[in-house]
């Protein structure tokens, strides 16, 4: 069901100048695939001037094909890791902010005690401890291989590496109750959200979705009233709170929906084009 217009009316906004798209479950289907409406909705704004970014939880080497694929320019910044890595898409690296070396110490221990699937990013590239079934579903869902390393928290503790993000795995029922409890443990060490249903992300507390679109749109010049925020996770429910208009798609959760200005269609239904073409 589609949201009505009268809170974006109240709130003044005026010319959309900078989309910030989610990509998985936002711009890409079920099926794991641009529709093709969502492509030549994304080009009709950018030839009226309209600047877009790519704003997703995803590593930046998984992120790029689908940039390519929008035909982003490669002075472009995307931000990927949701906002722990900000990079343009010809490789610069505009900024990183990685957990804290003890924090990402603690959090392997305590999560590996929870049983679930640890998941830790580095350098673009992601170690786990063994390749599991859930290791599989990510690799299916994301493209990414994983670096198996044995003893993760070892290899974790005895390396001088920066870790950009970690990403827990299990089924859905040990998620929505972990996720929680993790939040409470971790408090303000950690930003602690929900993707998909089997993922909880973990980055820096600074590094969120939210916190990079408005130091990007303040790097290009623009306010928030001229930010259109598209999204469907728990890790993208900042970042539609901030912008001037934070769309929520219509198969988000029932939580992101509620912050939303505004409820488009679902992922398989176009939803990024449905609100492009409404509002742009």
């Amino acid at each position: 069901m589609l949201m009505p217009l009268a809170k974006i009316r109240a709130k003044g906004i005026g010319m959309i100048r900078l989309v910030a798209v989610d990509i998985d479950d936002t711009l890409m289907d079920s099926r794991r695939s641009i529709p093709q409406a969502n492509l030549d909705a994304i080009g009709r704004i950018r030839r009226l001037g309209v600047e877009v970014v790519l704003v997703t939880g995803r590593m930046y080497c998984r992120a790029l094909p689908y940039a390519r694929m929008l035909e982003l320019a490669p002075e472009q910044i995307m931000i990927s890791y949701n906002g722990a890595l900000l990079k343009r898409i010809n490789g610069e690296e505009i900024s990183h902010t990685p957990l804290e070396p003890g924090i990402a110490l603690e959090l392997v221990r305590y999560l590996q005690t929870r049983g679930l699937t640890i998941q830790a990013y580095h350098d673009d590239q992601l170690f786990v401890e063994k390749i599991d079934a859930n290791v599989e579903y990510y690799m299916r869902m994301s493209g990414a291989e994983a670096h198996p390393v044995g003893d993760l928290y070892r290899f974790v503790a005895d390396s001088n590496r920066a870790w950009t993000k970690m990403l827990a795995v299990g089924a859905e029922d040990q998620v929505a109750v972990e996720i929680g409890l993790a939040q409470n443990r971790f408090g303000a060490a950690a930003q602690i959200t929900q993707s998909k249903k089997r993922y909880i992300e973990i980055t820096h507390p600074d590094a969120t979705k939210g916190k990079a679109l408005a130091y990007l749109a303040a790097r290009l010049g623009y306010s928030r009233d001229e930010v259109l925020a598209i999204g469907d996770g728990g890790n993208d429910l900042e970042m539609i709170q901030w912008a001037g208009i934070g769309v929520a798609m219509g198969n988000a959760s029932a939580a992101v929906q509620a912050v939303a200005d505004f409820v488009t269609k679902t992922h398989d239904q176009a939803g990024v084009a449905y609100v492009l073409d409404r509002f742009i």
